[in-house]
């Protein structure tokens, strides 16, 4: 029985040098076998479907998640005497329009937990979720993360994109009406040159772009409308028809504007709507002509 105890005693040291070698480490940093990195990065659509490729309407939300791996645990010794590992994470998450201009302002957030033994394989999970506005314009927009580890000293940068159907326009140095189209419903179809009958309605739409963006992200857009006919006879004046005056962290690029054209006993004939828009923040200013017809 004594030589069999002799030789059981390695095996029963063995658990003791394993519990000492961990509390010799306990307020050492554990070092992860690879980089700190942005993995698993999907999109949710608006039946909890997550995607790698995304599309949505301007006017809804943008919703994403990611996981964060490779950080740093800093080993510390807890109140009961068992090895945990502390984690520090700051995180910052922006969005960009097609021109790179910032959609909303950055948001910033923070992790910062202590790890048990069974918590070997947790990685966080940060959410993020931003609504655009209804006259965000088409194109692909960017994601731009980014993470810190506070523990380490180092940071992990991933831009992922998306894409937005919205406005359609045409980027402008300066004021411009654009895609002057006429129509006889307001669901179309829309023509740039139409005719129309004597008792049909007439709605037209276009888009004004080019207008300056001022210092306090204000712009100031102002319409007047004329309708004249064939001998250039002014038979419909409306001043100040449309103004578009508004301030916020994301104005808008381009304005869309749509209204019905109602003529009092009109004849055959071909008709000008005039538009005359005045950019205020910008002082520009211009008069734009556009045809339609009336037949018999």
């Amino acid at each position: 029985m004594a030589s069999r105890r002799k030789h059981d005693l390695p095996l029963l040291l063995a658990p003791l040098m394993v519990c000492a070698g961990w509390a010799a480490g306990a307020l050492s940093a554990q070092k992860p076998a690879a980089g700190l990195a942005i993995v698993d990065v999907l999109f949710e659509d608006d039946r909890g479907d997550l995607h790698r490729d995304f599309t949505m309407r301007a006017g809804g939300e943008a919703v994403l998640a990611f996981r964060v791996e490779g950080f740093e645990r800093q080993r510390v010794e807890s109140e009961s005497g068992l090895p945990e590992q502390r984690v520090h994470l700051r995180h910052e998450i922006e969005l960009q329009d097609p021109q790179g201009v910032l959609v909303l302002p950055g948001e910033k957030g923070e992790v910062e937990t202590i790890l048990g033994p069974r918590d070997d394989q947790w990685r966080p999970k940060i959410n993020w979720s931003a609504r655009l506005p209804s006259y965000a314009p088409s194109g692909e927009y960017r994601v731009q993360l980014r993470v810190r580890d506070l523990l380490a000293g180092e940071e992990i940068n991933r831009s992922v994109a998306f894409r937005v159907r919205g406005e359609s326009f045409r980027p402008a140095e300066s004021l411009e009406v654009q895609q002057a189209e006429y129509a006889s419903s307001q669901d179309g179809p829309w023509y740039s040159r139409r005719y129309f009958a004597l008792k049909d309605a007439i709605h037209a739409r276009f888009k004004i772009a080019g207008f300056r963006v001022s210092p306090e992200k204000e712009v100031w857009i102002e319409q007047d409308w004329k309708v004249l006919d064939s001998e250039g006879k002014t038979i419909v004046s409306q001043e100040n028809a449309v103004v578009n005056k508004q301030q916020s962290f994301y104005p808008p690029r381009v304005f869309s504007t749509v209204f019905d054209l109602r003529l009092k006993d009109p004849k055959p004939g071909e008709y000008t709507l005039r538009i005359d828009v005045r950019d205020r923040i910008g002082e520009q200013s211009l008069s734009y002509d556009s045809s339609f017809f009336l037949r018999p």
